[in-house]
């Protein structure tokens, strides 16, 4: 009884050791994210844009901005104004905040096409004088869950 406890105890190990998550880690000294590890990364290409991830369907991004006299949540508030002038079928689904950070959650629709539904995600956050925002989209339930995963592994430093 002992030894196979033992032998169900090792050949357990060996397969959690053995699983690798399907997320990497990204981090520099300013942030840190995960994406899908199959996705493709670009650091530093853009001037705002000092992360992207993507794969053939889907795209994540931190942007920065620097504003000194601007919280997160009215910064958040300029960029719901700011989509809802600029992007059609755009509908504000939820803006929360939590631990220092905005979470914007909207969609957008198409009126020609009624089966078109794309669901965005956008994550703000502060330090100093830069906001960091990350931003990701889904269109399909299976990719809900990974762009929320992103989403929330964002951190600042």
């Amino acid at each position: 009884m002992k030894k196979t406890l033992i032998l169900s105890v090792a050949l357990f190990g060996m397969i959690l050791s053995g699983c690798k998550s399907t997320y990497e880690k990204y981090s520099n000294e300013e942030f840190s994210i995960e994406y899908p590890r199959k996705w493709d990364k670009e650091i530093d290409r853009y001037p705002v844009m000092p992360f992207v991830t993507f794969s053939e369907y889907q795209t994540a991004m931190v942007s920065t901005k620097v504003m000194d006299s601007v919280t997160v949540e009215e910064f958040a508030k300029m960029r719901i104004k700011a989509f809802s002038e600029e992007q059609i079928g755009f509908k504000l689904i939820d803006l929360s905040m939590k631990n220092d950070y905005a979470l914007i959650r909207y969609s957008n629709e198409d009126e020609d096409d009624p089966t078109f539904h794309l669901e965005t995600l956008m994550k703000i956050g502060k330090r100093g004088n830069k906001l960091y925002g990350v931003t990701c989209a889904y269109e399909t339930n299976e990719q809900k869950d990974t762009v929320e995963h992103i989403i929330n592994s964002f951190q600042l430093k």
